[in-house]
């Protein structure tokens, strides 16, 4: 998850402001906005704890005058203290960097032992920053420190970076996992914060790729190109719907997930209701293939963030309690076919059906636009322990019964892996959490998947 923007152009503090107020939905433990003045040769930076409109007021934002900027809005994968991990991240001395990602580094222990600079904070980004100030200090060529980079990380990034003297620095890991849209003095991690920002869209960032934006002019360099694979979840649940990633539409995408789901299925229901917000448009084109009504049947609170991105699972338990409700008059005596994005836990599916069945359901089956989740993710998704992944638990002849079981649903219809891919129509897709076919190697991380913290620094 994390969102980042990057800018080069115009009132760079307050467009920057609106584009992470845009990608808030990809992260909400912390968030913060790095910029450089040129002519004071001076960076500046607010970041913290908290939402974006509790972080930046009219004076912080005044404070972060500068010609260039980066922001993130931060979902934790590696670190716990939310405070103090908060992106960007500055390097001092020489070289200078203020840099942000998203993604995960998966050797990250490993990297940190080799540094010659021992990071300050537990978030990976501090390691790229610290391993990008090294090479840029042995290379000093920028395009020769990124690649240089690039060679020793393992895992999924998207970066921003302002480097003095050669200007803002974007990046992206070679398969291309994480997402990275490109505008004409800007990027960001979806097209909708360019959308916000008032930059015209003109490409995605490509697998290892490295762009040099400065003083109006634009450099792109393919380093280390490899095989694309793009994160599917971020078409199903993490991408806002109005943004394009890869020139593919996430609504559309979401669209074409529910008339995969309606080839093979085999039930009768009465109405067909979506988990809000994620799964609508999955379950409007859905409802309407089957030729079953479609109903809001759940009301969600706005003022609760997304439970799945959110960074215990206690607390994620208490936040579904307070973000649905049903509506009653569309759910009581009747068999509803609801629609969910994926099924990660089991924990919230569990209390939706059984929210359901209080509310007076006659029947609960549950939909899910995504396949079984069976192996756990190292790329910047947290599910990193295979005891969390609630289908990993039953063979694949028998998930759909056994998920039905544990959760209390009437039944459960999943998404096969062939349609997903159909849905969103491309080659090269990081489909490793369905089938344990990962982009880079990950062997030593999948020895601690059972282990709380696999990325833990002994």
């Amino acid at each position: 998850m994390c969102g980042i923007v990057a800018l080069s152009n115009g009132d760079v503090p307050s467009r920057l402001y609106y584009g992470l107020y845009s990608l808030q939905h990809r992260g909400q433990d912390s968030c913060g906005i790095a910029s450089y003045d040129y002519a004071n040769k001076k960076f500046r930076m607010v970041r913290d704890q908290g939402l974006v409109a509790d972080v930046f007021d009219e004076q912080s934002l005044e404070n972060l005058e500068g010609n260039v900027g980066i922001g993130q809005v931060r979902y934790p994968t590696i670190g716990s203290n939310f405070k103090q991990d908060a992106q960007p991240v500055i390097l001092k001395g020489s070289p200078s960097i203020a840099m942000a990602h998203n993604g995960n580094i998966a050797n990250y222990a490993e990297l940190v032992k080799s540094l010659t600079i021992r990071p300050k904070n537990s978030c990976d980004v501090e390691a790229i920053l610290d391993l990008m100030g090294e090479e840029k200090k042995k290379e000093g060529d920028i395009f020769s420190a990124v690649q240089a980079t690039m060679e020793r990380l393992n895992g999924a990034y998207s970066v921003v970076a302002i480097v003095p003297g050669d200007g803002l620095i974007v990046f992206r890991d070679p398969h291309a996992i994480r997402p990275l849209v490109l505008g004409e003095h800007s990027a960001a991690s979806e097209s909708v914060a360019l959308d916000i920002m008032g930059e015209k869209v003109v490409d995605d960032v490509g697998p290892g790729e490295c762009i040099v934006i400065s003083e109006g002019s634009m450099e792109r360099r393919s380093l280390m190109p490899k095989e694309k694979r793009h994160c599917v979840f971020e078409w199903v649940y993490f991408s806002r719907p109005d943004s394009t990633i890869e020139k593919k539409s996430v609504y559309n995408v979401r669209l074409r997930l529910g008339e995969e789901l309606a080839r093979h299925w085999d039930k009768s229901v009465d109405v067909v209701v979506p988990v809000p917000d994620t799964a609508r448009a999955t379950a409007l084109s859905f409802a309407q293939r089957i030729g079953v009504p479609y109903r809001e049947g759940l009301i969600k609170n706005r003022y609760v963030g997304r439970t799945f991105i959110m960074p215990s699972q206690g607390i994620r338990e208490n936040a579904v309690r307070v973000k649905l409700n049903p509506i009653i008059s569309e759910v009581r005596g009747k068999s509803i076919a609801v629609v969910d994005d994926s099924i990660v836990r089991g924990t919230t599916s569990r209390k939706l059906v059984r929210l359901l069945r209080n509310a007076g359901a006659s029947e609960v089956h549950l939909v899910s636009a995504f396949p079984p989740i069976r192996s756990p993710c190292f790329y910047g998704i947290d599910m990193t322990r295979n005891s969390e992944l609630a289908a990993s638990k039953f063979k694949p002849e028998d998930v759909e019964e056994g998920m039905a079981k544990l959760i209390g649903a009437d039944s459960v219809t999943y998404q096969t892996v062939e349609g997903l891919k159909r849905a969103i129509g491309l080659p090269g897709l990081c489909t490793a959490c369905i089938d344990g076919d990962y982009p880079t190697d990950v062997s030593a991380l999948l020895k601690k998947a059972g282990n709380k913290r696999p990325y833990e620094v002994e």
